[in-house]
This record gives structure tokens, C-alpha cells and sequence, in this order.
């Protein structure tokens, strides 16, 4: 490929770059948009009606029109419409780092080109460069105000940034150009959601949905919402929406037994989460509810199961070994259940309910010191929890009364003689 200068210095924005007549202006009659993420760069204009169809984003001839390119950049290499072209098919073919660099060039040709930045930005997404991708996008904002397709993608990458607030504005701008794109309400319903202001969100995703009523991520979000209200009957109707027009999204079924185990329905909690790992057996999370409802059922051997299955895919889940820990602990498999109770507090200490369990372990196992110690920390934690619940335990009402009392002192050591 054409060598690319090591710096390229910043393009001042807003530069009066006329148009000029380009060698290749009758050969790129052919091109199509392609890829869902970039704009065609034949010309400046911008498409702000919809948002763009999915398209297949390779088709075969990208190579050979790549190598045209190039050719052509040996003889015209300061050619605006090749570089873009270039920059445009090394995208589409996936070679985002040559398109990179492709479009540094391009935009150091002539930086007034709303589409050029808008792709530059596309690249640097793909790349996972969001913070420069959300300032590209912002140039091509500079140059085209109302450019819509560069305002909803700034929106995206900022909500990905877990910028919700400067997020939120950004959609409520995209609105006032297109309020009829689903998508900008979906995205900002998701914003809001972050934000905790959950009926706006909920009236967001709603106005989303009356838009374009057959998209499951909406209804889901919608769901999520309505489960961080704690309403969860009604949750659980969005979820079944979803699943219907999406029976292949594991997380939907995730959601629903989740709900489903909430509201103490564990026999119609379990094959959701079950349908969950049929989809996608690597999913922790959906292990983890799992097991959660095989304790509530009383099928400690299978929760066990379900537990060191959710650790295999993420091994540094506190919650895992914690439950883990319950599991061996009701199977009466009292040694390896504080060992898990241990793993646990080494990824997150201070956890009452480790602490409260080995006690328990211990008491069991008749270690009584170790019994009182850490029911002990477990009362230090949570005092008024745990002194009731000990007291009302057959297997540490013995040693709650030693609990209660200071931890005795070390004993001082004897000064050595001089």
C-alpha cells in the first residue's frame, strides 16, 4: 500500500477546501453502500432521513478495487477521491488499521468532508478507539450541523463510554432532527435507565415500541426497566414479548427466570434458565441463577453442579464460590464448603454471610475457637443480623455468648535482657 507520512498535522476545520476536478470522478459511478457502518464517499451529502439497512458488509471485488486504487495513488498520490475511495474499500474489507491510516490521509487531503469524518469515526469504533471515534463524529457535526447518521453514532459511543449524561443530550438532539427512528428513543430509554430515572426511560422504550412494535432488544429493555422497579409481573410480560419475536437470546431467558425466581416461582424458573444454557452453556450468570433456584428447591447435589459450572466460565465470581460454599455446606461437606467460603473472601472481603457460614462450618466440625471467631466478625459486620440469628441457630447458640465477648488481648512479649 502507499506510503502514509509518520505525522499528519491536525486539519483546521472549517477551511474553505473548494472542489476539484479528480482523474477518477467517471470511475466511481459503481459504488454502493455496503457496510452498515460507513458512508459511501462519492460525494458530500448526508442521508438524515433513516437510519441505514443492514447490508452485507464484503463483497468480492474489494480487492481488486483496492489494487486499482493504489495504482492509481502512484500516479495522483494527493488525490482526495482516491484516498476516500481507498480508505472507504480497506473498511469494507475488514483491514480497519490500513483504513486507519487511510483516513488520516484523506482527511489531512481535505478535512471539510462530513463523510470522511463520519467513516474515520466508523473505523476507530470498530477498532475500539470510542473516545476518538465520539471526536470524529463530533468534526463531522462541525462541518454538517444536522449530519443525523454522526449525531446517532456519537450517541452510541458516549452511552458506551458511560457518558449518560452528555449521552442523553446527544439523543435529545438526534430527536429533534428524526423522531420517528426507533433507534434514537431505544437509545435513549437506555440512557435513562443508567441514569436511574426509570419512568422517563420506560415512556422512551414505549415510544420506541409504537414506532416499530417487532424489535425484542426494545421490549427486553423495557422489561429491565420495569424489573428495576420491581414490578415484576409486568417485567415479565415485556420478557415474553422478546422471546417470542427472539426465542434465540439467552439473556431474555436469563431475565425471565430470574423474575420468575424473585416472585418464589422455582419450577417455572428453572427451564428458563435451563433454555438460557441450551442457547448459550457458557453463560456464568445463567448457571449462577440457576443453581440459586436448585437451593430453593432443595437439590443441593444439582445447585453444587450448576455452581462449579458457573465458576468454569468465570473463576473469580465471588458470588460463585459463596454460593458454592452454601451448597457443599447444606450437603453437609463441611471442609471443602470453607474452603469455598475462603476463595470467596479472598476476591471480595467482608462478607457477613461468608463469615456467618464458616462459623457455622466450624461449629459443626467442633472447632469451636474458629466457630467464634468468625461469628465474631460476622456480628462485627452486621451486629443486629447475625447476634438474632445466632441465637436462634442450634449450632452456634453454644458459642454466641463467647462471641459477644472482646477478642481476648495478645499477651505482651517479655523485654530481653540488655
Amino acid at each position: 500500500m502507499i506510503g502514509l507520512p509518520v505525522n499528519i498535522p491536525p486539519v483546521a476545520l472549517g477551511m474553505n477546501c473548494a472542489p476539484t476536478i479528480d482523474v477518477l470522478a467517471d470511475v466511481l459511478t459503481d459504488v454502493l453502500t455496503i457496510d452498515t457502518h460507513l458512508e459511501v464517499p462519492i460525494d458530500d451529502g448526508v442521508s438524515d432521513s433513516v437510519l441505514w439497512a443492514a447490508v452485507e458488509p464484503k463483497t468480492p471485488n474489494f480487492e481488486q478495487k483496492i489494487l486499482t486504487y493504489e495504482r492509481i495513488l502512484q500516479e495522483v498520490p494527493e488525490s482526495f477521491l482516491a484516498w476516500s475511495h481507498m480508505s472507504y474499500f480497506l473498511a469494507c474489507s475488514g483491514r480497519y488499521e490500513e483504513a486507519l491510516e487511510a483516513y488520516v490521509r484523506t482527511i489531512y487531503i481535505r478535512g471539510d468532508a462530513p463523510r470522511i469524518w463520519y467513516n474515520h469515526g466508523a473505523v476507530l469504533e470498530q477498532l475500539g478507539y470510542y473516545n476518538e471515534a465520539v471526536e470524529s463524529y463530533k468534526c463531522a457535526l462541525v462541518v454538517s450541523p444536522y449530519y443525523f447518521k454522526a449525531m446517532y453514532a456519537k450517541s452510541k459511543n458516549l452511552y458506551r463510554l458511560a457518558r449518560y449524561q452528555e449521552a442523553l443530550e446527544s439523543y435529545e438532539q438526534a430527536l429533534t432532527l428524526n423522531s420517528d427512528a426507533y433507534e434514537l428513543w431505544y437509545g435513549r430509554g437506555k440512557v435513562l435507565t443508567k441514569l436511574k430515572r426509570l419512568d422517563e426511560a420506560i415512556e422512551s422504550f414505549e415510544k420506541a415500541l409504537r414506532l416499530s412494535p417487532h424489535v425484542a432488544k426494545v421490549w427486553a429493555s423495557l422489561g429491565q426497566a420495569l424489573m428495576y422497579q420491581r414490578k415484576d409481573e409486568a417485567a415479565i410480560k415485556q420478557f415474553d414479548k422478546a422471546i417470542k419475536l427472539a426465542p434465540e437470546q439467552a439473556l431474555q431467558w436469563t431475565y425471565k427466570g430470574f423474575l420468575l425466581k424473585r416472585l418464589c416461582r422455582y419450577e417455572e424458573a428453572l427451564p428458563c434458565f435451563d433454555q438460557a444454557l441450551y442457547i448459550d452453556p457458557s453463560s456464568s450468570n445463567s448457571w449462577h441463577h440457576r443453581g440459586l433456584t436448585l437451593m430453593s428447591l432443595r437439590r443441593y447435589r444439582e445447585a453444587h453442579d450448576s455452581f462449579e459450572s458457573a465458576l468454569k466460565f468465570q473463576a473469580y465470581d465471588h458470588k460463585s464460590w459463596l454460593s458454592l460454599g452454601w451448597a457443599l455446606e447444606k450437603m453437609g461437606e463441611y471442609a471443602r464448603a470453607i474452603e469455598a467460603y475462603n476463595k470467596s473472601l479472598s476476591i471480595e472481603p467482608d462478607q457477613s454471610f461468608a463469615f456467618y457460614h464458616q462459623a457455622r462450618c466450624y461449629a459443626a466440625l467442633k472447632n469451636v475457637n474458629s466457630a467464634v471467631e468468625y461469628l465474631r466478625r460476622a456480628i462485627a459486620l452486621h451486629p443486629e443480623t447475625y447476634k438474632q440469628r445466632a441465637m436462634n441457630d442450634p449450632l452456634l447458640h453454644s458459642v454466641q455468648n463467647q462471641a459477644l465477648l472482646p477478642a481476648p488481648a495478645l499477651p505482651l512479649q517479655a523485654k530481653t535482657a540488655s
